[in-house]
């Protein structure tokens, strides 16, 4: 076991006895018809290869997703999110100092059957000092391009993992792909905006545009894990933009596997349904 997860388990062993409770960034029906747009363009490109990089470079992805692996549950503070990324010796993008609580819980009964054809798994909330407002800490075409909007409390639900089987065109061809382990994490509270820089949107035009998140989503193809945020324009235009954990970056084009599978978790991803805020509307 990874010293981090060894590290892990001795706090949150003390934390449990001291406290007194327990140790501690989807389903298919027929192809979406509405067709998704890339934040950062349209021609496909393929994550960068293999390298002998831990599978997420982000220690605060790795922390989140090594809590959604084994399933568990409890609160963290801001000190102690700094303390794991130092533990795991690799730097972060994100402003831990910002951060008074993390936790991850159990829904209710009601709330865990809120979204069609999918069960709650867990809640998480985030707690910062204050919402942020910040430069957009990853590049996307060559350019940090903006600031990234978070607020001060934020409540994500997470829906319990499926596989999802999807249908796509490429290269003027049909294919079929399974996407395994999928997991949507629905915003229900707060928001998760990209300001892009009035100069930068001028410049790039239809490659840029501002964008609200309604959720994240993780997966696996053919045993690689992906990443996917889910948005929308201020105009309604459907947005998503592909992460690569392994090497930490932004992939500046949308692939079509990632175009079906944000079109798929749009079936809860989305305010029709009255589970998430409607966008643009800050508190």
């Amino acid at each position: 076991m990874p010293r981090f997860f060894l590290i892990l388990a001795s706090r949150r062993a003390v934390r449990a006895a001291l406290a007194g409770f327990c140790a501690l960034l989807l389903v298919v029906g027929a192809p979406n018809t509405v067709r998704a747009w890339s934040e950062f363009g349209t021609p496909e490109e393929k994550p960068l290869a293999e390298t002998d990089a831990p599978e997420i470079r982000e220690p605060f992805f790795a922390f989140l997703l090594g809590m959604v692996q084994s399933d568990s549950l409890g609160t963290w503070t801001g000190a102690e999110l700094q303390a794991l990324a130092q533990d795991m010796d690799r730097p972060s993008r994100f402003p831990l100092q910002e951060f008074v609580s993390l936790s991850r819980s159990r829904p209710d009964s009601a709330g865990a059957v809120r979204y069609a054809d999918a069960r709650v798994q867990a809640v998480w909330h985030i707690v910062l000092r204050e919402a942020l407002d910040r430069p957009m800490p990853y590049s996307i075409l060559g350019y940090h391009p903006g600031s990234l909007r978070i607020a001060g409390d934020i409540v994500l639900s997470e829906l319990a993992a499926v596989d999802m089987n999807l249908s796509f065109t490429a290269d003027d061809e049909p294919v079929h792909r399974t996407v395994t382990g999928v997991r949507v994490f629905a915003i229900e509270r707060g928001y998760v905006v990209l300001d892009a820089d009035g100069w930068l949107d001028a410049l790039l035009g239809a490659a840029l545009d501002d964008s609200w998140t309604f959720g994240f989503v993780v997966g696996r193809e053919e045993g690689r894990l992906l990443g996917l945020g889910v948005s929308v324009g201020r105009e309604g235009r459907p947005i998503y933009g592909e992460f690569d954990f392994a090497n930490d970056k932004v992939l500046v084009h949308g692939r079509p596997l990632l175009s079906a599978l944000s079109r798929a978790t749009r079936a809860w991803l989305n305010a029709d349904d009255g589970n998430l805020p409607m966008p643009w509307i800050e508190p």
